[in-house]
């Protein structure tokens, strides 16, 4: 198997979306992001499985013509060519070797992209669906795609975690859930020979929250969210594994020399000891 990372642009969030409301306190959080006047650049990234059973695309990235979100005021700087249907023309992926999609969570950076799926399954947990059913509803049917394939976890534990659903038929890409950022919100493991890769949408924006236990952005079930924060950090423990958050900048890079979180926990020790 073979993981790309995919860079669907940018987006430029104020530096107090990066803040947690667990210790602001919602209103406050959202009005510290309304007055603050300075932004940091971070990627958008999905990622490309490419497995003996077909290829599966997490996440779509951002579509280059939306420009912002009033509500979080972000800012999306995506090019044409950032988009993730011309990526995987790149790559040498044609839409018939995409078997799936699957959404860690249905905000827009991470599903917009889906314009350039047409015709392949899209996976999103049912729960996260189920968020906003109208809406989900209206925008999967105004893009012209059928409702996607909603699915609920098996109580089949994986490591810390207590249900999964698996993706393939040799079980070794499958999906957990990892609530807190949305009440929806799922992650996908990825079981290679020698260590695993968890993508985790936006469970964290960073490794280093995850090591210190962080939250870190908008969380709409906070203490959800501090149980997910836990159960990676336990599997992450338990396996040697590359974690990737959708929005670290330095995600890729750890991709590309598999560099475990065990590695980046020890390094982070040293520093501080």
């Amino acid at each position: 198997m073979k993981i790309h990372a995919i860079k669907t642009g940018d987006v430029l969030v104020k530096s107090a979306f990066l803040g947690s409301p667990a210790t602001a306190g919602p209103l406050p959080y959202m009005a510290n992001i309304f007055l603050d006047r300075t932004r940091v650049r971070i990627p958008i990234l999905a990622w490309v499985i490419e497995h003996p059973e077909g290829v599966i695309v997490v996440d779509t990235g951002e579509d280059p013509a939306n420009k912002g979100n009033f509500i979080t005021q972000s800012r999306y700087d995506v090019a044409p060519e950032e988009a993730i249907g011309e990526q995987l023309k790149k790559l040498g992926v044609g839409k018939k070797d995409v078997s799936k999609v699957v959404l860690t969570h249905l905000h827009g950076d991470h599903k917009d992209g889906v314009k350039d799926f047409l015709n392949t399954p899209i996976w999103v947990s049912e729960r996260e669906y189920n968020l906003s059913p109208s809406a989900n509803s209206k925008f999967f049917t105004g893009l012209g795609l059928q409702t996607p394939t909603l699915f609920n976890f098996n109580a089949e534990q994986v490591g810390s975690f207590q249900s999964s659903i698996s993706l393939t038929n040799d079980g070794s890409v499958l999906a957990v859930p990892t609530p807190g950022h949305t009440a929806g919100h799922v992650s996908v493991i990825v079981m290679d020979s020698d260590v695993h890769y968890f993508i985790a949408g936006d469970v964290t924006y960073k490794e280093r929250t995850l090591i210190s236990q962080t939250l870190e952005g908008p969380s709409t079930e906070v203490e959800s969210h501090r149980q997910t924060l836990r159960r990676v950090l336990d599997y992450v423990r338990q396996h040697p594994t590359v974690y990737l958050p959708s929005h670290d900048p330095a995600s890729a890079q750890r991709l590309a020399i598999k560099q475990t979180t065990a590695t980046t926990a020890l390094q982070v020790d040293a520093v501080q000891v």
